[in-house]
């Protein structure tokens, strides 16, 4: 008897971790764009972050986390923390949680715990995790 094993990862695999990567940005971008009192359209603004949010989810969530779960070897994974972490810099246009959450979850890809995990995984959750309390810091600092 013969068995097929596949290596490929479906993307509503990673549906889960999309939208914890939505549903944390939300918010955020929420804070950031009613607390700053330069704004003159806060709900135009919101929309538009969450937008960039969502089409940004697409292609992390789509093919960057899948092809970090079908080879763990944590290149991609490294990517996405690096870029989770360049986004800082323009926090407010909503990629920076969506990256961050993806480069957590691309580093835990193949492997259930930390001692586990390739010295790449590691960098790219901490990268991540960096980016994703960053992220947090920087929107509420938008309210003073």
């Amino acid at each position: 008897m013969s068995t097929v094993s596949s290596t490929a990862v479906r993307p509503s695999a990673t549906l889960p971790a999309a939208l914890v990567a939505i549903g944390l940005s939300a918010p955020l971008l929420a804070l950031a764009t009613w607390g700053d009192s330069s704004e003159t359209d806060p709900t135009r603004r919101f929309l538009i972050t969450l937008a960039v949010a969502v089409v940004t989810a697409l292609p992390v969530f789509g093919w960057a986390v899948p092809r970090a779960m079908r080879s763990p070897a944590g290149k991609t994974a490294v990517v996405l923390g690096v870029l989770a972490v360049l986004s800082l810099g323009v926090f407010w246009l909503g990629l920076t949680m969506v990256l961050a959450v993806g480069a957590v979850t691309a580093g835990f890809a193949g492997s259930g715990s930390w001692s586990a995990l390739s010295r790449r995984q590691r960098v790219s959750v901490v990268l991540g995790s960096v980016a994703g309390l960053g992220f947090v810091a920087v929107s509420v600092l938008q309210l003073f």
